[in-house]
């Protein structure tokens, strides 16, 4: 039998629920539309309940596990002290259930459900909302041998959902994109293609057809008044991209249009390609941009400075972040990719996604550990409590 630690912290991945109130977390960034934690109807006795990695709340009876984990959350607390407040019984039943552990294994557990796959670096639309609309990078393209790589390991770890080809670029540019569908098939992993539809051609429906991946669409279409899509997009190709819409539309494929933008404007867009497209079936949902760590600046720009302890996000728990040359790195607001921590070649992606490199970083971004001053995080919005996307709210953030 293993020796007992000397002291335990609450794992900053629960949060915590009352009965008959909402969980105050939503999953937005996995599923077509907003999900939520799954629950069983709490009983009479139910006092709270616990959210933790598998999105499913656990209710308590005794209000003396809840005193134990909100004492322990913001520091590491002695373990005979817990016992001596709370009763040995008890702090070995959050042991157990692994709501308070060692220090050093805060944050080392992880839950994929998707791959973000850079699969080539290249935008043809220059939005004014992006980063590529003031520093585009250089291209690049990931070669297929990659490619082959990141999808076997992806497939092997065993619980991811789905795939994505898009990192602030068109993956239907790749000249590899229908090869991909290939690989994919063969390995039975579904894609949720994120695309502008400009070079969504013909060929490349059908073989999104024949290889039967496509988990679904999603189009960013800002406007359908075609000067304005100009002025938003920095693009001429309103009329390659609604025709590609339609086509896929009578493809049969499951869409969704995002419309990106801010204020009345968006409201305005969002009325506007509902009118057009919503009849047809597909699904129109509005997205509120964001300056992306602060990388978009002008009208976008959020000036965020979150300070202190950080209060956790469910990007680097739940996604498997793969730049083009098969490296590693924190989110899909990382535009630069500064917070790397492995590459894909190196190992499986359970010994990356465990490397102490990744456990320190999810520790910087839930607030276990202290983080510079310029780490990408404190720019983001995803920081703020109230943000509506927030898929973790640690015990310790709660007053």
């Amino acid at each position: 039998m293993a020796p007992l630690v000397s002291s335990l912290q609450t794992s900053p991945y629960l949060t915590r629920v009352d009965p008959g109130a909402a969980a105050s977390v939503l999953y937005l960034t996995d599923t077509f539309g907003p999900t939520f934690p799954h629950s069983e109807t709490p009983t009479d006795k139910a006092v709270f309940g616990i959210l933790g990695l598998d999105r499913r709340i656990d209710w308590h009876a005794d209000p003396r596990m809840l005193d134990l984990l909100i004492a322990s959350a913001r520091e590491p607390q002695d373990r005979t002290d817990l016992a001596q407040r709370f009763g040995s019984e008890l702090v070995a039943e959050a042991a157990a259930r692994q709501w308070v552990q060692a220090p050093v294994d805060l944050c080392r557990d992880y839950r994929l459900v998707s791959g973000e796959i850079e699969v080539t670096a290249h935008c043809n639309w220059s939005c004014r909302f992006c980063p590529v609309s003031t520093d585009p990078k250089p291209r690049q393209t990931m070669p297929m041998s990659l490619f082959g790589e990141v999808i076997a390991k992806l497939a092997a770890h065993g619980s991811i959902d789905y795939v994505t080809f898009q990192f602030f670029n068109e993956p239907t540019l790749d000249r590899y994109f229908s090869d991909r569908l290939t690989v994919l098939a063969e390995h039975g992993l579904e894609l949720a293609l994120y695309t502008n539809a400009s070079a969504l051609t013909a060929a490349k429906i059908e073989a999104l057809c024949e290889r039967k991946v496509l988990r679904h669409l999603i189009v960013n279409l800002p406007s359908v008044d075609p000067e304005r899509f100009a002025a938003l997009t920095g693009s001429r190709s309103y009329e390659a991209t609604t025709r590609n819409l339609r086509a896929a539309i009578d493809a049969g494929f499951r869409i969704q249009i995002v419309v990106n933008g801010i204020g009345e404007q968006l409201a305005q867009n969002v009325e506007q390609i509902g009118r057009r497209y919503l009849p047809l079936g597909v699904q129109v949902t509005a997205s509120a941009t964001c300056d992306r760590a602060g990388d978009v600046d002008g009208e976008y720009f959020q000036n965020v400075q979150a300070r202190g302890r950080l209060t956790g996000c469910g990007w680097p728990v739940h996604h498997a972040n793969i730049s083009v040359t098969g490296d590693l790195f924190l989110c899909c607001n990382d535009y630069y990719q500064r917070e790397r921590f492995g590459n894909i070649r190196d190992g499986s992606l359970h010994d990356l996604m465990s490397s102490d490199a990744a456990v320190l970083l999810r520790q910087k971004v839930f607030g276990v550990t202290e983080s510079a001053v310029d780490f990408l995080c404190r720019r983001c919005h995803n920081q703020a409590l109230d943000y509506p996307g927030r898929e973790f709210r640690p015990i310790a953030t709660f007053g």
